[in-house]
């Protein structure tokens, strides 16, 4: 059975999720806007799921819109806010977000929007006092996300929200990635708007939420039925809100022992790897980042060609986002860390999870250890010799 490794990307169906999900759908999946019997008992699925998404970031249930998950979310964020801001141009961003924030901030670029992209510092920190110092008048939100999902960079945003809000533009917040390994809080950051997605946390694909912070001025993408407090038209799904509501109560309950279980597996492996690996680097900082993830730069072969051998031999890690994965290109966001594109493109993502255990990670090390160096001779590295 393969080794998994790209919980960043995409975590396994959790058990307890498939039980609700095999609910569901032994119970006739009725419309939660129905006002039969069979309705009102999915309208009090959907809420419960609502509840336990809202706790998890310290959120009100009625706060939480559910829709089709972290690239719609931020989809919505980002253009929800521009269409109610009236005639406010400026957007700020950093340079390291995901693609599903990058590639609509480059469309509105491209229509006459002005785009702020803070370069981060070589760990993938963005400092908050050049935030700061790019808010005018013209600013209508800030757009960055909690948690790096390539380097697991953990962003410092506590007191961006008060001069973001006196400059009268919104504070939005992708914690797709951070949002359930680590502790988020909606009122210690202060932020309108806050992207969750469900399949991070062991959810199928296609589940996500946004939080809409009380007197946020937005308008919605889809139009059409009242649903989602008429900020997200269309029947609800519940088979993904009940399964993103058992994950996230799971999340929650566990988070702190999981978070220091992964994180010491994380470390382990780390430095196994270092002792087998000679020249091997760490891209991911050694301090608040994210506990399941690292990322690595292996010398002397290209990231490609060792991803695709590690799979082969029963590893499954990435190269960094999974929307970026088919791409050769180096990634834009350890380039923006000031690393060479050589460098960018020598380098693994490795994301652990809850289904990752001791015996996985002495077993990857092995095999990671002994792949890069069948590869690294094929590519004539100097430093292996056997």
């Amino acid at each position: 059975m393969p080794i998994f490794l790209d919980y960043n990307a995409g975590a396994p169906v959790r058990p307890e999720v498939r039980s609700a999900v095999a609910a569901v759908l032994g119970g006739g999946g009725a419309n939660p806007s129905s006002v039969h019997r069979g309705g009102q008992n999915a309208r009090r699925m959907l809420e419960q799921a609502r509840a336990e998404v809202a706790a998890l970031i310290g959120a009100a249930p009625a706060q939480i819109v559910f829709c089709s998950g972290g690239t719609e979310a931020n989809n919505a964020a980002i253009f929800g806010t521009l269409r109610a801001r009236g005639p406010r141009a400026r957007i700020i961003t950093s340079a390291i977000e995901h693609s599903s924030i990058m590639k609509p901030l480059a469309h509105l670029e491209a229509e006459g929007l002005e785009i702020i992209r803070i370069a981060p510092d070589r760990e993938g920190r963005v400092d908050p006092a050049q935030i700061r110092s790019a808010l005018d008048r013209n600013t209508a939100l800030v757009a960055i996300g909690l948690a790096n999902s390539e380097v697991g960079t953990i962003q410092n945003l506590s007191g961006l929200s008060a001069p973001i809000h006196a400059a009268g533009a919104m504070l939005h917040i992708d914690a797709a990635q951070a949002a359930g390994r680590i502790a988020v809080d909606v009122s210690r950051l202060g932020c309108d708007l806050m992207t969750l997605s469900g399949h991070k946390l062991g959810t199928p694909a296609g589940i996500g939420a946004l939080f809409v912070r009380d007197g946020a001025n937005m308008t919605p993408l889809l139009f059409g039925g009242p649903q989602e407090r008429g900020l997200r038209a269309g029947t609800p799904n519940l088979i993904g809100a009940v399964a993103f509501g058992v994950a996230a109560a799971i999340a929650r309950e566990r988070m702190e022992q999981e978070a220091g279980r992964i994180a010491a597996l994380r470390d382990t492996m780390l430095e196994r790897l270092c002792a087998a690996i000679p020249g091997l680097e760490l891209n991911s900082p050694r301090r608040e980042v994210l506990p399941n993830t690292l990322n690595l730069r292996f010398p002397g072969v290209r990231g490609e060609t060792l991803l695709i051998a590690l799979d082969l031999a029963g590893v499954q890690v990435s190269m960094g986002s999974a929307c970026a994965a088919g791409a050769v290109e180096p990634s834009h966001v350890l380039l923006a860390m000031g690393r060479s594109p050589a460098a960018a493109r020598s380098s693994l993502r490795i994301s652990l999870g809850y289904g990752t255990g001791a015996r996985e990670v002495e077993d990857a090390c092995g095999i990671i250890a002994s792949v890069w160096r069948r590869v690294a001779r094929a590519e004539n590295h100097p430093q292996v010799t056997a």
